[in-house]
């Protein structure tokens, strides 16, 4: 049985974005049954696949708040089978 995990603390954000994307993600988020909140959240996560992106995190000096982030993200469980095998993989490359 999969518990339920706590939804993230929101903070609430104004963006100016293309009436392009904001029709996209508008029918996404009807075709999904999410909401566009947790549509743009699903697709940052993608983010964590780009190699060059994780190079540049495992660079920075003061990343005690991604490395939380990261921990909690679904989307590193996927890509490693195991959310603890991929957390120690990024934090090697420190």
């Amino acid at each position: 049985m999969k518990y339920p995990k706590p939804k993230a603390n929101k903070r609430k954000v104004s963006w100016n974005i293309s009436e392009k994307t904001l029709t996209i993600l508008s029918f996404y988020s009807k075709f999904s049954n999410y909401s566009e909140d947790e549509v743009v959240d699903l697709f940052m996560e993608n983010l964590l696949t780009d190699e060059l992106f994780i190079d540049f995190i495992n660079k920075q000096r003061y990343r005690k708040k991604l490395d939380s982030i990261l921990q909690s993200c679904e989307l590193v469980n996927v890509i490693g089978g195991n959310q603890d095998d991929e957390t120690e993989e990024i934090n090697s490359k420190t």
